[in-house]
């Protein structure tokens, strides 16, 4: 891991963004090693998911810049799809089209964005559902399947273009603990396997501290990021009351 320690693959540098004339976030500055995974902290209505939807393509900055992978996003709007094509994205509810199979979701952006055959697209959702513990459900519907296999199928889908990168909204919500704790051992392995860099919204502790390599902390009354460290060093370090309380919230019932 020393190798890529000082390999940012996501700069955020001085963002602003607001929706009309409500200011979300300002002045915000971090980066993303390669190979890592930097979760995002905060209370309600601090902007974690409008970061991550500014850091997508999917919503503008007022000023500043994200650079992923050495190109600038929200330069031009071509420049921007070229961009977007080398992460994934698994939203809240696994964001699964209820009318097709696991197979024809995962299958969805292969047969969109690649001149790959049917049989090499076949190929290719069979070993991405076998990454994340689906093999055999390939002709399963999303209500066939429980939270944590929706939140599995939706990885595989994010998974399907072999991105670099994934964006994670909040992937242990909903589920139970043991769930949880499958979610993120997988998330660790795909880090560790195949070099993958994550960014995850989270709240839950427990996930927290077993996925960060790093974590950043946005503060809803001030309006930008508060802290950065990993969780145990904020929990330690920080002369933030709001990022221990954060840490330490509940720490009863989840020991």
């Amino acid at each position: 891991m020393n190798s890529v320690e000082s390999n940012p693959i996501i700069t955020v540098k001085n963002l602003q963004l607001a929706y009309g004339k409500h200011l979300v976030l300002k002045n915000v500055s971090f980066e993303v090693e390669q190979g890592h995974c930097l979760v995002v902290m905060g209370g309600s209505g601090c902007g974690k998911s409008t970061l991550l939807k500014s850091m997508i393509g999917l919503l503008e900055p007022i000023q500043g810049e994200i650079c992923i992978n050495g190109k600038m996003l929200w330069v031009d709007n071509s420049h921007g799809n070229k961009i977007a094509k080398e992460f994934g994205v698994l939203f809240q509810g696994g964001a699964l089209w209820s009318s097709m199979t696991i197979h024809e979701n995962v299958a969805l952006p292969l047969s969109l964005h690649t001149d790959l055959a049917d049989k090499e697209i076949e190929e290719l959702v069979h070993y991405k559902l076998s990454l994340v513990g689906l093999s055999g459900f390939e002709n399963f519907y999303p209500s066939q399947l429980s939270g944590g296999m929706k939140k599995r199928a939706g990885l595989a889908r994010a998974l399907a273009l072999d991105p670099r990168i994934l964006f994670f909204d909040e992937p242990s919500a909903g589920l139970d603990p043991i769930t949880s704790k499958r979610l993120d051992d997988l998330i660790t392995e795909l880090k560790e396997s195949l070099g993958m860099t994550f960014v995850v919204i989270s709240h839950e502790l427990a996930s927290i501290f077993n996925i960060a390599d790093d974590a950043i902390f946005l503060d809803a009354k001030l309006k930008t990021l508060l802290d950065r460290g990993t969780p145990r060093s904020l929990l330690d370090k920080s002369i933030h009351e709001e990022v221990v309380d954060f840490l330490t919230r509940n720490e009863s019932s989840t020991n």
